[in-house]
């Protein structure tokens, strides 16, 4: 709003960029402008204010529809006051020369002049088509035909007036009915809702079946393998007593051969030995016989009393103890009868 200082003789206004003033002396317009500041006699002096911003106004109002339903339907306008003089003619924007209010409520008279003029295309519109079509597609229609009737209106031309902007917000019908119309939708989606919880619930038992075969399936893999590891380790425990018992039959077949090759070794030896000892008792047995061939054969042309003697003598050489001898005639007897035979 406008600020109006109060001196004694004069006062001082100032008025916003947005607002227009327009001052009047004696009945005659004086001054206009927007954004004005000056000072003025206020014994003389009348003053009004309009806005030249765009002013925006929300409105709600209800009505029946074709199947006698009743409908709310909001909208929300914004309009500017071209000619503030025609404004300032039509509605009182007087301000107060002591503090620069207004004296009355201007922008309420604007509203309901355009609150008016907006709701009979509105109202039209409602009365000629059933509620759900009206619910459904009623907005953009209601929009359309009230800008189109607001800019084309007469009354808000020569008011100084024009539309800037309409844009209705909701067409709705009473509680009961709007809860009675989402009532389907909401079953829908409650029943998706439900559908999808089971699909959720039937996947997770899917999953969960999934991860239980899995898990069996492991566990078949396992005892798979450790079947497996089983067998291999008896395998294993089988080849090493095998290697073992081929060891142990090599360790034996080697003790063995060992003691064969040893026993044909001691053998040998023994052979050689017995057959060393068998020659040397031949080559012995043959020289003694040489030799006793030899003594014979010197004993062959000796006389038998030399040969007698001679025995007697290696008798008596081995003969160690002699105890008892028995010398008989028959004995000596031919013996010494040879022996005197050859002295004669």
């Amino acid at each position: 709003m406008a600020q109006i200082r109060r001196y004694p003789l004069v006062s001082h206004l100032r008025a916003e960029p947005n607002q227009f003033i327009l001052h009047y002396r004696k009945g005659k317009l004086t001054r206009r402008g927007a954004g004005l500041a000056y000072w003025f006699s206020p014994l003389s002096a009348s003053l009004a204010q309009v806005p030249v911003e765009d002013i925006e106004a929300t409105f709600v109002f209800k009505e029946l529809s074709q199947d006698f339903q009743e409908l709310t339907v909001q909208y929300t306008l914004r309009y500017r006051c071209i000619d503030p003089e025609k404004v300032a003619a039509r509605v009182s924007f007087a301000i107060s020369l002591d503090r620069g209010v207004w004296l009355e409520e201007p922008l309420e008279r604007l509203a309901n002049l355009w609150s008016q003029r907006a709701q009979q295309p509105a109202r039209a519109y409602i009365q000629s088509v059933p509620m759900i079509e009206a619910v459904q597609s009623g907005a953009q229609v209601i929009q359309t035909a009230m800008e189109q009737a607001l800019r084309e209106d007469p009354e808000i031309q020569s008011g100084g007036l024009v539309l800037v902007s309409l844009v209705v917000l909701r067409v709705a019908p009473a509680a009961e009915m709007e809860k009675a119309l989402q009532t389907p939708t909401r079953e829908a989606v409650q029943q998706k809702a439900d559908e999808a919880t089971f699909q959720r619930r039937a996947l997770a038992v899917e999953k969960e079946r999934a991860i239980k075969e899995n898990e069996l399936a492991t566990e078949i893999e396992l005892a798979r393998r450790q079947e497996t590891l089983i067998r291999q380790q008896g395998t294993n425990r089988t080849e090493a007593v095998r290697q073992d018992a081929e060891a142990e039959r090599a360790k034996v077949e080697a003790e063995v051969q060992r003691r064969i090759m040893a026993a044909e070794g001691a053998a040998q030896e023994t052979r050689v030995r017995s057959e060393a000892d068998a020659e040397a008792r031949r080559l012995i047995g043959r020289a003694e016989a040489e030799s006793e061939t030899l003594r014979l054969a010197a004993w062959k042309d000796l006389p038998p009393v030399v040969v007698l003697g001679l025995a007697l003598q290696e008798l008596g050489g081995k003969l160690q103890t002699i105890e008892h001898l028995n010398v008989t005639p028959d004995l000596l007897g031919e013996t010494i009868q040879r022996f005197l035979r050859e002295k004669i």
